[in-house]
């Protein structure tokens, strides 16, 4: 039996909602993914997010920032099942009927929404269906779908068939229904609580989620719409928002279902603008490697929290290797946080906003508390970050491998040395003692506790690296390095957050005497003790000394390094080894094993459709929206063919270095929002050299040597660069 029901606005504009790539030019098709067939695995349809919440179009989970289920290594991203997931399955004129079979599927990455569009013409009748779904910027609480039927040429009502698939019941949750209240339209609300606490020492409640709906679809899979003859446009408009607090949740609903169809997508798609305007990459000629980027940048973004919200952000709970909308499954790492954020994600997410960088490093202080309960647990003193973490900080590595919860410890030092390239970044004091140097002399204390003394040098034992081939090895070189830094950091940030100027004394002797494994008759780095030349690894390890960890070495040295791990590297292996290969490369002059490994850094990855990242080559299994991967992809371009890099000055200044630039497979390319010291340039590289531009100068004095010419930056401070290196620095 076919039901008629009311839509919520029925206005004659439907022509210029369907044109509405608001704001989209011609120029701006780099911004549109485009297809008529949808991916043959719908893993890799677009991820959308809005930091508080996530999910895959078409799929079946919903996931909201910071509410996880399961104890310890079973904790998960709690799934919500996806009851935004509507979609006109066939439509009904007279006898005849019409399966919807879209013509087109569109990821707009500008706006930030997924559209699927559909037309039919025949015998004079014309119907022309729009569908478009995206969490709003603004109103961050809330998931829109929206549906637009323009129909011409009846004689007779068209009947609109729409479906609903939520996936199966939530195994995370127990939902119950709430009252409704008339102040919100009569919005039907569930009150939804986990089943699992993380840690019950860290943990004390089971999470509480409330979500509204404008539409009571009650158990409902299937309505039917009737849109009479002579009404040409038809519009239904179905929001879910979602909180931890109820009358956030509601309030939500109450402003978005107040807005009309123009002021709703349009509050939306200014925070993407404004996003758009703050960084971007442009590609000259190449609109494939062009699409490439921003998807890239855009499914990075889209993880993170809105920065300006109708209601104010909750805490962020990490970026997670798969990103907000997904989190569930052991291939998507259930959501948790890992060293991937700090190495991989990180110096890009810097460069999109410092603010969302802000708030990855809150996430890492405000659970410092689990990080000393591991460190404690394990017999060490001092703070030790678990290499995977979820809600409460504590240790949720997943049991299939305890292994890499042991022996994984530089995820510990990872943080450190994430935390110096921020400050050197941003040359914040404030947040150096209020953050970094808290954190810093905590893992410093676990570090110390770590490490043994043989009278002579320092040794890390019973370790594995990056490379998770090799378990239990001793001093392995990646570890031993970015301990050092961590170290020699810590002991820097003392005399400037205290009164204490002399930093303890072993954390400087350990620094300088940690045992760092390098070859001299081959003039290369061994991976670990008693590592062979051959042995196959997992990824990119010893190479990482150089970039990023801008280690300290003959140039001969890190041209060894890479030869000698270059053909060992597993095929199979994740997307980022070949950033870093690139990046590497690039450093030692090697241009066209550089361009190889850049171009095999992202090809075998991305997906075409809508140029969603897998974490394996395709044919491999792997994880789908691998962030890690985009983000040593973007690292690329910004940190290699860009040539930036960032220090600390011995004598306290914040260092960007403009390293010479390298066209990419002969495009040249503009990098615009480049941040430094509270200041905002543009550099565009171009065959006859390097442009640099400050976009927006920051509060900082900052100063440009080139040549040893010195130069005041101001806003108008445009400069070209031929060949040599060139600095800014604070004063």
């Amino acid at each position: 039996m076919q039901r008629q029901m009311t839509p919520i606005v029925v206005l004659g504009i439907f022509l210029l909602i369907l044109a509405s790539a608001l704001y989209i030019t011609a120029e701006d098709s780099v911004y549109k993914l485009k297809t008529e067939k949808l991916p043959t695995d719908l893993n890799f349809m677009p991820i959308l997010g809005n930091g508080h919440l996530g999910y895959t179009v078409f799929g079946d989970a919903i996931y909201m920032n910071g509410i996880y289920n399961g104890e310890a290594g079973n904790s998960r991203r709690a799934r919500i099942p996806n009851w935004l997931n509507l979609s006109v399955s066939r439509l009904q004129y007279e006898e005849w009927e019409l399966n919807i079979i879209p013509d087109t599927y569109e990821l707009n990455l500008k706006d930030g929404y997924f559209r699927w569009l559909f037309a039919y013409e025949a015998n004079g009748l014309h119907v022309q269906l729009e569908q478009r779904t995206y969490p709003h910027r603004y109103y961050n609480r809330a998931l829109i779908y929206e549906l637009f039927v323009h129909y011409t040429g009846a004689f007779d009502p068209l009947l609109i068939h729409l479906s609903r698939k939520p996936g199966s019941k939530s195994d995370a949750f127990d939902f119950s229904p709430l009252g409704t209240n008339s102040s919100t339209f009569g919005t039907k609300m569930l009150r939804g609580v986990t089943r699992q606490l993380e840690h019950p020492d860290f943990q004390s409640e089971l999470r509480t989620i409330f979500v509204a709906f404008s539409d009571d679809w009650e158990n409902e899979l299937s309505r039917t719409f009737e849109l009479p003859a002579g009404q040409e446009d038809f519009y239904y408009r179905y929001v879910m928002t979602a909180d931890g607090n109820e009358k956030v949740a509601r309030k939500e609903m109450e402003d978005v279902m107040t807005l009309t169809i123009e002021n709703l997508l349009k509050k939306h798609t200014n925070e993407w603008h404004n996003f758009w305007l703050n960084f971007n990459i442009q590609i000259d000629g190449s609109i494939e490697l062009s699409q490439t980027i921003n998807a890239g940048i855009f499914y990075l973004a889209n993880s993170l929290p809105s920065l300006h919200t109708k209601q104010p952000n909750d805490a962020y709970f990490g970026l997670s290797p798969t990103g907000l909308g997904r989190g569930q499954l052991d291939t998507d790492y259930e959501g948790h946080s890992f060293w991937d954020t700090e190495i991989w994600m990180l110096p890009t997410v810097t460069q999109l906003n410092t603010d969302w960088a802000d708030q990855l490093f809150e996430y890492r202080f405000d659970h410092m508390s689990g990080a000393r309960y591991n460190a404690n647990k394990t017999g060490y003193r001092g703070a030790r970050f678990p290499w995977e973490s979820a809600y409460t900080g504590t240790d949720v590595t997943n049991p299939c491998c305890p292994e890499i919860s042991t022996q994984e410890i530089h995820i510990s030092p990872d943080i450190i040395f994430a935390l110096q390239q921020h400050y050197a970044v941003t040359h914040s004091t404030e947040w150096l003692c209020r953050v970094a140097w808290p954190m810093g002399k905590e893992v410093a204390d676990f570090l110390v506790s770590r490490v043994y003394d043989d009278g002579q040098k320092y040794h890390i034992k019973d370790v594995m690296g990056p490379d998770e081939d090799h378990a239990n090895v001793t001093d392995n070189v990646y570890t031993n390095v970015v301990t050092k830094k961590a170290l020699e950091f810590t002991s820097f940030v003392r005399p400037l957050c205290t009164e204490n100027f002399d930093p303890p004394a072993n954390w400087l002797d350990i620094a300088q005497r940690l045992h760092i494994l390098y070859d001299e008759s081959l003039d290369f780095h061994p991976q670990h003790f008693g590592y062979e030349r051959g042995e196959i690894i997992k990824q990119a390890d010893v190479i990482l000394l150089g970039y990023p960890l801008q280690y300290q070495m003959d140039n001969s040295t890190r041209l060894n390094d890479l030869n000698i791990y270059e053909p060992v590297t597993r095929a199979s292996g994740p997307a980022m080894s070949w950033s870093m290969f690139a990046i590497n490369f690039l450093d030692v002059g090697e241009i066209e094993k550089a361009n190889k490994y850049f171009q095999r850094g992202y090809k075998d990855y991305v997906r075409p459709e809508f140029k969603v990242w897998s974490e394996n080559r395709m044919g491999f299994v792997g994880s789908a929206n691998f962030l890690t991967g985009i983000g040593g992809f973007l690292q690329a371009i910004i940190n290699g063919y860009g040539g930036i890099r960032f220090h600390l000055h011995d004598a306290g200044h914040s260092v960007m270095e403009v390293r010479k630039a390298h066209l990419i497979a002969d495009y040249g390319f503009i990098i615009n929002g480049i941040k430094f010291a509270n200041s905002t340039f543009a550099l565009k590289i171009h065959k006859n050299g390097t442009t640099l531009c400050c976009l927006k100068k920051g509060s900082l004095d900052i100063e440009f040597l080139v040549n040893a010419e010195v130069y005041k930056i101001n806003d108008n401070f445009t400069i070209n660069i031929v060949d040599n290196a060139a600095f800014i620095r604070t004063i």
